[in-house]
């Protein structure tokens, strides 16, 4: 996995004011680290550029009928890890994959409507789709954290001159 380019302490703060009103206007992020507005828009663009920072409507999916969420644990025959990965990606209802270490090789998550919706989901999708040796799944009763704010690592970080 490639590290993102060194960033510095302009960047982090940009970054920490949008994770904080993800539609701030430029102005008012530069306003407030004391930098030109123009700077905060070049650095933005950088950010964009080098998928560092990415935009997107975060919705609430209990209030649109996902009520039912499921976390599984696929384990995979070893050939077949990626071409799963990607079957299991293009279904609507999972919406992350991960090919992870351990027991499993695969584990993804999935929202349904009701549980009902997942037992036809998992006899008729997840059941056809060769190379699925066995699932392990998990009802999620109640989320107490769901966040998609991540700062940079200080390893990555440029020191001060």
């Amino acid at each position: 996995m490639e590290v993102a380019a060194n960033l510095d302490d302009l960047d982090a703060g940009i970054i920490k004011h949008l994770h904080e009103d993800a539609r701030a206007p430029a102005k008012a992020i530069a306003d407030s680290l004391g930098v030109p507005e123009s700077t905060v828009r070049n650095r933005l663009s950088r950010l964009i550029k080098s998928n560092i920072i990415e935009f997107a409507a975060l919705t609430n999916p209990l209030n649109l009928g996902h009520t039912t969420w499921i976390m599984m644990e696929i384990e995979v025959e070893t050939k077949n890890i990626r071409r799963v990965a990607k079957k299991l990606s293009d279904l609507p209802e999972i919406y992350f994959v991960y090919i992870t270490t351990g027991s499993f090789d695969i584990f993804a998550g999935a929202t349904f409507s009701s549980n009902a919706e997942f037992v036809d989901f998992l006899t008729n999708q997840l059941a056809n789709v060769d190379g699925i040796v066995r699932v392990n799944t998990r009802a999620i009763l109640e989320t107490h954290k769901r966040v998609f704010k991540f700062s940079p690592k200080p390893s990555i970080m440029k020191s001060a001159k």
